[in-house]
């Protein structure tokens, strides 16, 4: 009896602790949502992808166990770090454009390579910042290794706010949780903003958020002001000026400053940017726990800070002002015809119209001000001119250059199918952004007040916010995450007004709304009762973080048991706090269940490092690496030589010609085409060349052409040049200068498992038919295909074969020179031959050599067989116009046929299926006889 005494006495001393400082709640909510989401963002590092295999958690991670990044694009930005870091510039070396010298990457896009700007991208900046202060701890960190966990960090911050939002709307605490856990678990931002993905899409979403938030909070505080008073002397006012003047002035020299000295400004103008920003929040957090209202402008001018910022971040910056400044134009028109609606004040809540102008005023001509001084007034006006340019942009099956638009193949740049896929990749779940979607509507009312009334500003926002993000996902699928933080605001809207719904009282909502939703909370939980303790605890990799978010929930469960005990003699209060409590894991369960466990595979690994490092060592430095466009910054960022073209400039005419070297069956075509690129890159097809002068900027006369001289010596080509086309002498050396160099750079081609995999992606464009119309649909232009399978040596040289082709095996019996095929299906569980197939023109490849032969004039299909020395056996069934593809002899049969490609060096490839080893580099021998 004693002991429940105490307990019950402690229970409510906790308890009057939080309700007395509710700040020390409110910061608890905060780190436990910082905290959830950098533990779902880390859960990438433990490599469940493996699946306990340590020889592949071996391949994927560097010699101290820590996983190499994912996806391609980071590796872009970490040679710019690593550049940033060595040179104190991006570029791989400074050279004199223009009569400037700049930074300048030799490798991207090659030759000729670009020039870089002077201001490091930010992301750069994250980077060696995190790895200065984790290097001065643990000395094995590398650059690398701080780039993998810079997104998990900025990550942290996503759900904040968004929890201050919706709490600001609905005045929920459980409305500001559900609404941050829906944002940060939503799947698309997950995948973008994990750890290993140290990429800009954080960036993306990052600043609006703030600027939303800073936005609504100088909205909710207009009636407290001090700069537009004329109150000078106030600390808040001089506090404004002397940022407002310092970002001006900084923002001047950024703009103005060359050489290395802008790396240094740029530096110098985030951090005392973030010093505003941070010293502004400790501010008005300061004041709020003293139960003060904030001026409005302080928020305004963290708003301006933080726009000014936003340029630097992402290219279309520009978008989230548009929102902001269409939001407080149509907020303050409603205001002055609410204003003058005298009978509706009771119901609707009317803001200080005045107050709201000036606050409108201070952001937008704030944030013009800045952006001018800081870029130029090209950038203050981009907000109008964006948009308008932005949408052939977002069209991203325009075809305008008469060469073959590469973003078509893209897969996030694809058209959606349907709103459900929009809504899935924007948050996961088409109920949860229909949810989202109502309660944006919901958000019109207000329950904040104890009593129902009518507020308009959040209700404009997110419908517009909402409207312009769905716009550009039905443009492109990528563009679907833009629509993640409204969809998610909205959740938290429609739960938290839910939970005040249920602080009314009311014995209807009490009994009628939560009752069913504590049931809803129970079931939810009796269903992923298993996963309950991954959710919890879904990776320890960072034990300070998935501890502390522990201890952290635990503080939070015992106030709220707390606050339940002390409301235990009064049954309405305690249903109300039950089923809000119950609703809000109901809601935020399924979603974090979803992305637990959450892992992906890198694409580097030992296997192509291994490879690339042994380019780095042993090829001349003018080498170029010629490979499909898609993972051409791991080459760059590892062997340091030039690559052909990359994920950076993948939507170039190269997209034709490295296909059309993969696809050819004409060696000297293709080698034509490679020493073409790799010494004068776009020189000879480029627009104001020779050629395309010639024929009037025709592309397809242009191709037509090259195809035909590339492939014959440098004599022969003139000839064709003056002879047939009528060029001059002067201009048919020119042509030839780029086609037929003198001193060509060397060349080293690249194959990989995957490229067989994406073989109607290169073929598509290597047999690109230029004269049908330049928007005629990927479907009906030709390409070929490999099917992959599996080979097996049966003895006295018999040989079976089984590849997968769309659910149905193709077998092939071989036996010397008797060869039979069957197609076969499983119908209802039994094996079944359905068939058989023609093969044209079979390859056996063994230890003891190659074997081919033209089987069936009329077969449609060829096919490859491998078997290795220790026993493993591939096969692949390939369309007959890829059947002589220098593609097939290289990576099938190890250039079997090919007089001038050599295999030089092959490494293990386990990205994908296929033959092993499968990253193979091959040497290009251009000779000397296409000079005579």
């Amino acid at each position: 009896m004693v002991t429940c005494i105490r307990v019950k006495l402690m229970m409510e001393k906790i308890n009057n602790f939080f309700k007395e400082k509710n700040w020390v709640k409110i910061f608890l909510i905060v780190l436990m949502l910082m905290f959830i989401s950098f533990q779902l963002r880390a859960q990438t590092a433990d490599m469940k992808f493996a699946q306990g295999n340590e020889f592949l958690k071996d391949m994927f991670s560097d010699e101290h166990g820590r996983m190499y990044l994912l996806a391609l694009d980071p590796y872009y930005y970490l040679r710019l770090s690593e550049n940033l870091y060595n040179n104190g510039h991006c570029g791989d070396t400074l050279k004199v454009v223009n009569g400037k010298e700049v930074p300048y990457d030799l490798y991207q896009y090659a030759p000729p390579g670009h020039p870089l700007p002077w201001e490091p991208p930010v992301i750069c900046l994250a980077t060696l910042t995190l790895y200065k202060i984790w290097h001065s701890i643990d000395a094995t960190v590398s650059i690398m290794n701080a780039a993998f966990w810079v997104p998990a960090v900025l990550g942290m911050l996503l759900g904040i706010p968004v929890y201050f939002i919706i709490r600001r709307v609905t005045n929920s605490n459980i409305g500001g949780i559900v609404g941050a856990i829906a944002l940060i678990s939503a799947p698309g931002l997950l995948y973008k903003t994990c750890a290993g993905f140290a990429d800009t899409p954080i960036f993306e979403v990052l600043p609006i958020l703030f600027i939303v938030w800073f936005i609504l909070e100088a909205i909710h505080n207009q009636e407290k002001t001090a700069l537009f008073k004329k109150d000078l002397k106030n600390p808040i006012s001089l506090f404004i000026i002397i940022a407002l003047i310092t970002e001006l002035i900084i923002g001047v020299y950024l703009n103005i400053a060359s050489g290395e000295s802008v790396v240094i400004a740029s530096a110098l103008f985030y951090a005392i940017s973030l010093a505003f920003i941070l010293i502004g929040l400790i501010i008005a957090g300061i004041k709020k726990m003293k139960n003060e209202n904030v001026e409005f402008e302080l928020f305004a001018l963290l708003a301006v800070i933080l726009t000014a910022v936003a340029p630097k971040m992402w290219g279309a910056w520009w978008y989230g002002f548009d929102i902001i400044t269409a939001f407080l134009v149509i907020y303050i028109i409603a205001l002055a015809l609410l204003k003058s609606q005298v009978k509706l004040k009771e119901f609707v809540d009317i803001g200080n119209l005045k107050n709201v102008i000036c606050l409108s005023a201070l952001y937008i001509i704030g944030s013009l001000v800045l952006l001018t001084a800081i870029y130029g007034v090209n950038m203050a006006i981009s907000p109008i001119t964006s948009p308008l340019g932005y949408k052939q942009i977002l069209s991203t099956y325009s075809q305008t250059t008469g060469w073959p638009n590469v973003y078509t193949t893209v897969a996030e740049l694809a058209k959606p199918s349907s709103w459900g896929e929009i809504f899935i990749n924007a948050i996961g779940s088409k109920t949860i952004a229909i949810a989202g979607i109502f309660g944006i509507i919901l958000s019109f009312i207000s329950l904040r007040y104890e009593k129902v009334k009518f507020d308009v500003k959040y209700a404009i926002l997110l419908t517009i916010w909402l409207s312009v993000t769905l716009y550009a996902a039905t443009k492109g699928i990528r563009f679907a995450a833009l629509a993640t933080p409204p969809l998610a605001i909205g959740l938290g809207i429609l739960i938290g007004q839910l939970d005040r719904l249920l602080k009314m009282k009311n014995d209807i909502a009490v009994f009628g709304l939560g009752i069913p939703a504590g049931i809803f909370g129970l079931i939810i939980l009796s269903k992923y009762s298993t996963k309950i303790s991954e959710i919890l605890l879904p990776t320890t990799y960072v034990p300070a973080i998935a501890y502390g978010f522990l201890i952290v929930l635990a503080i939070l469960i015992v106030y709220k048991i707390s606050d339940i005990i002390s409301s235990i003699n009064d049954k309405k209060e305690v249903i109300i706090k039950l089923s809000s409590i119950l609703l809000c894991i109901g809601v935020v369960i399924p979603p974090l269940s979803a992305v637990i466990p959450f892992s992906t595979a890198p694409t580097f690994n030992d296997g192509w490092k291994e490879g690339l490092d042994w380019i780095k060592a042993s090829a001349p430095n003018n080498s170029v690496i010629t490979c499909w466009w898609d993972n051409g910054h791991i080459y760059t960022y590892e062997a340091r030589r030039m690559v052909t073209f990359d994920g950076g400039s993948q939507n170039t005419p190269r997209a034709y010609w490295v296909g059309r070297a993969f696809a050819t069956s004409n060696e000297n075509l293709s080698i034509g085409i490679i020493r073409m690129l790799a010494t004068s890159g776009d020189e000879a097809f480029k627009e104001g060349s020779v050629l395309m002068n010639y024929t009037n900027n025709n592309v397809s006369k242009t191709v037509e052409i090259l195809n035909e001289i590339l492939p014959v010596s440098r004599s022969k080509a003139y000839e064709i040049l003056t002879k047939k086309y009528g060029l001059s002498d002067e201009e048919a050396k020119l042509v030839l200068n780029a086609t037929h160099p003198e001193h060509p750079n060397p060349d080293y081609l690249i194959t990989y498992n995957r490229m067989t995999d994406i073989a109607p992606v290169w073929s598509m464009f290597g047999f690109w038919n230029f004269s049908l119309p330049p928007n005629t649909p990927n479907e009906e232009r030709e390409k070929g295909v490999f099917y992959k399978g599996t080979s097996y040596y049966l003895g006295n040289g018999t040989i079976l074969t089984n590849v997968n082709v769309y659910g149905y095996n193709y077998v092939t019996l071989i036996n010397n020179t008797n060869i039979s095929t069957a197609i076969v299906q499983k119908v209802n569980g039994q094996t079944k031959i359905v068939g058989v197939f023609k093969i044209h023109k079979l390859y056996v490849k063994t230890p003891l050599g190659v074997r081919e032969v033209v089987l069936n004039e009329d077969g449609q299909l060829s096919e490859f067989v491998r078997l290795e020395a220790d026993g493993r056996g591939y096969a692949w069934l390939a369309t007959r116009n890829l059947e002589d593809s220098v593609y097939a002899k290289l990576h099938f049969l190890d250039g079997y046929g090919l007089k001038h490609i050599k295999l030089v060096k092959a490494t293990i490839d386990p990205t994908n299926f296929g033959v092993q080893p499968g990253f193979k580099i091959y040497k290009v021998d251009y000779g000397t006889d296409y000079l005579n």
